[in-house]
Formats: C-alpha cells, structure tokens, sequence
C-alpha cells in the first residue's frame, strides 16, 4: 500500500491508538481472527506516484470500482493491475500513479499463516512479484465471494460481509506462540533489534535455525528481512518529520550504523535517496 498510509497505522497500532481522523482513515476491527485489520483511507489530496510498502503483514487493496485500474512502476516497467491486488512480501522500488479522481481505497490487512492458508498460496509466489492481480493468486471460489461482496452498497456493509465470510473458515496453519512473541518483541523495538535480540528474548528453547525457518514458513521472509521492514518503515516517518539538521539523530536511535546504512535500506525500497524523495537538504 502507500507508504504514508502504512506509517499512519504502524504509528497507530504503536501508540494502542486509532488512526488520526484528520488524516482521512477510518479503522474497523472486525471478529473474524484472519484479519488483523481493515482501514477505509481517504486519497483526496494524494497525487502523483506514490512509494508502496509492505511491512510483511499480507494487504488485500480494494478500489472503489470494479472497472477500476491501477498503473504501477516497476523500476522503471510501467504495468497495470485490476480492481483488486495484494500486497505481500517486500516490495521494492515500486509507485502507484494515483488517480487524481479517486475517493478512497480500501486495505484488508491478513494474519500472514492465515492468509496463506485460507487462499491456497504460498509463500514463495510473492518471492519475486510482491504485487500482484487477486484473481492471479486465489480460486475462482473466492473470486464469486469477493464479486459478491462489490454487490453490497456502502464499505460498512462489504466489510460486515467479508467477516461473516472470513469466520466461517478454519485454516490448517496456526502461527507458533513463540513466533507470535518474536513479530510482537521486533514490533516493540521498532526494528531496532537483531536476530540475537530476537532469540535472547525468546530464550535457550530457540534456535537461529527454527527462528529463520517459521519465519519464511508462516510468515513468508526471514526474520532479519522482517526486522528490516519494521526498522525502516518507522525511521520513514521520523525522518519524514523531524524537524533536526542533523538526520542522524533520527537515523541512529532507530537501529542504523550511520547514513549509508539508511540510505542503502531508503534505495533498495524507495528507489531513491532521501533527499531526492522528500525534496529536501540536510
């Protein structure tokens, strides 16, 4: 999804708070124990070609319309995708030229062992296409589901339907607890942690092995990807905003060495250096 979108939920589900309603983002918890979370985001404002990111967690996107197309960037391959796509894995140097008449879009954020189980995909599709066309990826059996769920008039209603849907299945894959412990302590740390962080936290039970392995199985990347993604996505936003000359006191309390450890993280996912991205000199 845009990036400013996914920061103004990373920095909301830090703080135990909704997303900021002036910033056009309504949140919805639903029951169903697949979906982590479902955000309706205003695009009023948003022009131009927009920097997508995932952060691991698997995204369905929904445009308003089912006639709806979207035009990504590729470095630098321009190629569309239908009304409906995902976001999963680590997406890299990719933009999303915004409709400058579109409304809202709708973000459907999965429990990752959930995902996978509930569409019949693993993991590895992703590894080197982390965006793709929702009805390259699952069945037709869910395709009639989610046509169906366009049927439903207002987002409150198709939302209310896709939970109803959602809680009637169980998945063959559950996350371990011990995994659910290291995503929560990286999460806590906002990246700023290592794997040996990962696994003193965890304790003697756990090895770099089974740590590396549940991480690619449930999961979908290895854990020291994992904490890069965090590490990053939230050192976007401070640096974003902060309001120091020196950007390394935004840089190296969030985990990174110096500036060129940053700004070959900034590069391998935005495509560009910071200064460049955000028009500004420091």
């Amino acid at each position: 999804m845009p990036i400013n979108f996914l920061q103004n939920i990373k920095v909301s589900d830090s703080l135990k708070l909704n997303p900021i309603a002036d910033q056009g983002v309504q949140r919805f918890d639903l029951v169903t124990e697949h979906i982590r979370d479902a955000y309706i985001f205003s695009c009023s404002g948003l022009r131009g070609n927009q920097p997508l990111f995932n952060d691991g967690c698997p995204s369905l996107i929904f445009m308003p319309q089912k006639s709806d197309v979207v035009i990504l960037t590729e470095k630098g391959e321009t190629r569309k995708v239908n009304f409906a796509w995902i976001c999963c894995g680590v997406i890299k140097n990719t933009y999303w030229e915004i409709p400058n008449d579109l409304e809202y879009i709708l973000v459907i954020r999965f429990q990752p062992s959930s995902f996978y189980s509930l569409f019949n995909v693993r993991p590895s599709v992703f590894f080197s296409k982390p965006i793709c066309n929702l009805e390259d990826i699952v069945g037709e059996k869910w395709m009639q589901i989610f046509n169906k769920m366009y049927e439903e008039k207002t987002w409150t209603e198709q939302l209310s339907f896709l939970d109803d849907v959602f809680s009637l299945f169980q998945t063959n894959h559950s996350c371990p607890h011990i995994l659910n412990a290291a995503t929560n302590y990286i999460e806590d740390k906002r990246g700023n942690a290592t794997v040996s962080d990962v696994l003193q936290h965890l304790g003697k039970g756990v090895n770099a092995k089974w740590l590396h392995r549940n991480f690619v199985k449930y999961i979908g990347i290895s854990p020291k990807r994992y904490i890069s993604l965090q590490r990053f996505i939230y050192t976007y936003r401070q640096y974003k905003i902060s309001k120091s000359e020196g950007f390394l006191d935004v840089i190296l309390p969030s985990g990174y060495y110096d500036y060129n450890h940053f700004l070959k993280d900034f590069k391998r996912y935005i495509g560009i250096a910071p200064s460049k991205h955000f028009g500004i000199k420091r």
